[in-house]
Order: structure tokens, then C-alpha cells, then sequence
């Protein structure tokens, strides 16, 4: 996968499922995120 630290990326969908991994994952590597999500429980 790509470098991404110190990058930015929003992430729609970031409460579950893909889009909750992926969150996961960009943020281990060090990228800055800006989530949303219709599902607030699932962004704490």
C-alpha cells in the first residue's frame, strides 16, 4: 500500500464496515482523517 503519512483524507461511511477499516488502517500509517459518518456511535 502507498505512503500516507502526513496526508489527508475524509472518509464518508467511516462508522462501520469499510470504510471503518479503512479509518483504521490510514490512521495507523500516520494520515490525518476527517470522518463522517449518518452513524455517530460508530465514529467514537
Amino acid at each position: 500500500m502507498k505512503n500516507f503519512k502526513n496526508k489527508v483524507a475524509a472518509i464518508t461511511g467511516a462508522g462501520s464496515g469499510i470504510g471503518q477499516q479503512l479509518a483504521i488502517l490510514l490512521a495507523k500509517q500516520g494520515c490525518h482523517l476527517s470522518l463522517s459518518d449518518i452513524n455517530e456511535k460508530g465514529l467514537e
